[in-house]
């Protein structure tokens, strides 16, 4: 009688053990099948407020874009560009620490 207690009780153990296992399975599949559904129906909802927001109207074509330029409003030529007061100088030599160092 102990042998057969002995043979049935790990079989018996490993039923229970699997079944609990496959009801766990079971229920977070469910969980994660049901979350992916809410993800899908949150997308949806959320395209449809983007598709309602979406302008009716398309911009016209035939409109010309401005763009900036450096060109002067008036005469449509480029401003003069001034050379700078000291070239190759450091800026120092010119001001007045620089003055009160040197006399």
């Amino acid at each position: 009688m102990l042998f057969v207690v002995w043979l049935v009780l790990p079989l018996a153990y490993t039923v229970v053990l699997g079944r609990r296992y496959v009801r766990k399975a079971r229920a977070a599949a469910e969980e994660a099948v049901n979350a992916a559904q809410e993800a899908a129906w949150a997308q949806a909802d959320i395209q449809d407020v983007l598709d309602d927001l979406a302008p009716t109207h398309e911009p016209h074509e035939d409109v010309p874009v401005r763009l900036p330029t450096a060109r002067a409003a008036d005469t449509g030529e480029l401003s003069a560009i001034r050379p700078p007061v000291s070239v190759g100088k450091h800026r120092l030599d010119e001001s007045q620490l620089a003055q009160g160092v040197t006399s």
